[in-house]
């Protein structure tokens, strides 16, 4: 199993998916935070479709989300596969932890990226149980707080060809 890695996704590739479906996280938050939202990525893969997580701040634990926890078990974080998103190639580059400029910041991604490794398999049977509640089970409360996997896939598909 490969290692999981963070990623920068690019804004025009996150602007064009929040024009079909308003559940797409925002990444730039500059106005509130000193840090833009990054992805958790590869969580799963659907039919050539790679699919990315973001990392959120939000630590209340959910059927769509695993709780990031640092070495004493205290929550740090957390992947919230309801807003996950496929990514074409391209559009999503390595998070440069080594260069973060803030200490404090740099020891939370470690932290985060090396909980992510060490938990691999809960993530990627969490990342396909929400997806499946979504698009083969349709469980209402799912599809209502989850983005739209199915309508972004096509988006993906879309915006991946007309980069060509």
């Amino acid at each position: 199993m490969a290692e999981l890695k963070f990623y920068e996704v690019d804004a025009d590739y996150i602007d064009y998916l929040s024009k079909i479906d308003n559940k797409v996280p925002k990444i730039d938050y500059s106005a509130k935070s000193a840090h833009d939202k990054f992805l958790c990525g590869i969580v799963l893969s659907v039919g050539g479709q790679n699919y990315f997580a973001p990392i959120s701040s939000f630590k209340t634990p959910q059927r769509t989300n695993l709780i990031i926890k640092d070495a004493n078990g205290n929550d740090i974080s957390s992947i919230r596969f309801s807003f996950m998103i496929p990514i074409p190639p391209g559009s999503a580059t390595l998070k440069d932890i080594a260069n973060e400029p803030s200490p404090q910041y740099k020891n939370l991604l470690d932290l985060e990226v090396r909980f992510c490794n060490r938990n691999k398999d809960a993530i990627f049977s969490r990342a396909r149980f929400v997806y499946n509640a979504v698009t083969i089970k349709k469980d209402p409360l799912m599809v209502k707080n989850c983005c739209d996997f199915k309508a972004l896939e096509v988006a993906c598909e879309r915006y991946a060809a007309s980069s060509e």
